[in-house]
């Protein structure tokens, strides 16, 4: 009599043909679109990142900007000098003029002229400064008193400038809008400069204002 044996199955069991294998189509799109938002999010938070440096680079150039055209301005104003000087004409200028000058805002003589090279020169300089449409000008002729044919260099301090002024204070104590103020004698002994007031009003900072006290 023969006894029939049993085997039991062994090795790994096969799926049964009709299961589903990996990712389905819906899935992946869900994935894709997840995705999708994570880069839109990460690009603008980078696009912010720089974008504010951009702005902050452009704010401490405009910076530097205004604060370079008041280091000149303080520069130039503080050390004028009472020389006359001859124009291109052979004309007689006063060591300061103002308002009557319809190229020029100020013009004036001022000392300080650097010489590291001990050249022989004056230490004298003449300058001007120009609105010229949106920027202020700085003029510089290499001569107190000018011949025919020499120009000026031409310096931009700053741009986007809505306006500049200057008015200026008598020995009275009273604002004059131009200078030698009208009616009084450029050899008078009664006239005196006390203080120079300076306003430069700026497209994107207002008003700026500076004063200075002549001796």
């Amino acid at each position: 009599m023969q006894i029939a044996k049993r085997f039991s199955p062994i090795g790994p069991r096969r799926p049964c043909p009709g299961k589903q294998q990996g990712f389905t189509l819906l899935e992946l799109l869900i994935s894709s679109i997840i995705f999708a938002i994570m880069a839109i999010m990460a690009y603008g938070g980078l696009d912010n990142v720089l974008r504010n440096s951009r702005a902050s680079e452009q704010a401490l150039e405009r910076l530097r900007q205004v604060q370079q055209s008041v280091s000149v301005f303080n520069r130039d104003l503080l050390q004028i000098v009472r020389r006359p000087i001859r124009d291109e004409y052979g004309n007689t200028q006063p060591y300061l003029t103002a308002g009557d000058n319809i190229d020029y805002v100020i013009e004036f003589t001022r000392g300080g002229r650097v010489n590291p090279a001990n050249l022989l020169r004056s230490s004298l300089l003449r300058v001007a400064y120009q609105l010229d449409e949106d920027k202020l000008v700085r003029l510089q002729w290499p001569q107190v008193d000018r011949a025919q044919g020499v120009e000026a260099k031409k310096t931009i301090l700053i741009d986007d400038v809505e306006d500049f002024s200057i008015r200026y204070m008598d020995q009275n104590a009273r604002w004059q809008e131009r200078w030698p103020p009208l009616n009084v004698s450029t050899d008078s002994t009664e006239l005196e400069l006390l203080a120079i007031e300076v306003t430069i009003k700026l497209n994107d900072w207002g008003d700026i204002r500076r004063l200075y006290a002549m001796n």
